[in-house]
């Protein structure tokens, strides 16, 4: 073949790959300017459920502090209890549940069967939610199931080692009981832990603490702490404090 032939198929072929790899290099690129608008999309979908995840959260945590002021300034727990059961209803989740479940049992003692279940509800959720074995642990002592109490509170300290309710009714667990259960040196340490978590200021606690020591024998410090929460008592608790004085010391005058 002629060499000129030869070099004019070489430049035929060339052209020809240019042509091709230009036309690969646009359809790339042709493709990247379809994807682009979809990618746009895709991020703004992302960004508005995150928004409106976030706006969601911050409506129901608003929900929360509003039942729980009120609940605090009128004791309406019936009220709080329906408050919460729409919560659950939109927005069922562990922290909503495990607040249900103590507001069950806070408005009606006597029907513990709905508080514990609905707890277990909020721990299928989530396992390591420590507000259910808080709220656990304080059903459980308010109802004299000691084992169960410290069973339920040894986990909420696992989960929260600055819980002073539930070190508060472990001291109680520990101090009530009669046998294996009963063991004052660590009940005595938990008030003691209790007290020092909120600063001196739960009279509750050293109500507790002053209980302890009343197992133990130890009437000085007994006395010393039935005073100390009957000083920091609200109005109309005095009287609870005063009684457990009474009761333990009828000679003590108040």
């Amino acid at each position: 073949m002629d060499e000129s032939v030869t070099h004019q198929l070489v430049d035929f072929h060339t052209t020809i790959d240019n042509v091709i790899d230009q036309q690969r290099s646009l359809g790339r690129r042709f493709l990247w300017l379809l994807l682009v608008p979809f990618v746009l999309t895709a991020i703004m979908l992302g960004t508005f459920f995150y928004t409106m995840g976030r706006v969601s959260d911050v409506e129901v945590l608003t929900s929360r502090l509003e039942v729980d002021r009120y609940l605090q300034l009128e004791g309406n727990y019936k009220w709080a209890v329906g408050r919460y059961e729409r919560l659950a209803k939109t927005h069922p989740s562990a922290p909503i549940l495990a607040r249900l479940g103590l507001l069950y049992f806070q408005a009606d003692p006597s029907d513990q069967k709905t508080a514990i279940a609905t707890l277990e509800q909020a721990k299928q959720l989530d396992p390591n939610n420590w507000e259910v074995y808080r709220s656990l642990t304080y059903i459980y002592t308010a109802t004299n199931q000691t084992e169960n109490a410290i069973e339920a509170g040894k986990m909420a300290l696992a989960l929260d080692a600055l819980d002073s309710g539930t070190y508060n009714n472990l001291a109680w667990c520990y101090t009530s009981p009669e046998g294996e259960l009963r063991n004052l040196p660590l009940a005595e340490t938990y008030a003691l832990k209790a007290i020092e978590l909120t600063r001196n200021r739960h009279a509750e606690y050293f109500d507790t603490l002053a209980q302890v020591y009343v197992a133990k024998g130890s009437r000085d410090q007994a006395v010393k702490n039935f005073r100390t929460a009957i000083k920091l008592a609200r109005p109309g608790s005095v009287e609870t404090y005063q009684n457990h004085l009474r009761q333990n010391y009828p000679d003590e005058s108040l």
